[in-house]
């Protein structure tokens, strides 16, 4: 029983290198901790208790935590640099009609006023607030 308990231990480490989604990392230390029982001769049906309690109380207990750790911080994208930018209002921006387009940097980007009911004409120019999706908030 302890090479069965061998290769589990290769099975999560390889389906987590694979996956990388902290999900199978769990079953290691249950695998590690189930060849040990089997090295002391106690009986299968225990080990494989142990295995799927001790394995599951770690996906459990522990995942969530360490997904906080590993996600971290949304990542920046070049597009957040462009917060606080000037841009020129080259189409007229209205929230109501959902319309309006910038140039910021020679790149156009779709845009909508952080104010809905304000109008912004062409030719303005505007401070980019933020990026929602593919849209600029501007004011």
């Amino acid at each position: 029983m302890q090479y069965f308990w061998i290769a589990v231990l290769a099975i999560a480490l390889l389906v987590e290198a694979l996956t990388a989604d902290l999900v199978a990392i769990w079953f290691f230390p249950a695998a590690l901790v189930c060849m040990i029982l089997a090295f002391c001769h106690v009986p299968v049906p225990l080990q494989l208790l142990v295995f799927v309690c001790l394995g599951l109380a770690l996906v459990f207990s522990t995942r969530p935590l360490c997904k906080k750790l590993v996600k971290g911080k949304n990542a920046k994208t070049n597009a957040d640099a462009l917060i606080g930018a000037t841009a020129l209002v080259t189409e007229e921006i209205c929230n109501i009609r959902e319309t309006g387009e910038v140039k910021v940097n020679g790149l156009r980007w779709s845009a909508r006023a952080a104010d809905p009911a304000r109008i912004i004409a062409v030719g303005e120019e505007v401070e980019v607030l933020e990026i929602r999706g593919v849209k600029m908030i501007v004011k």
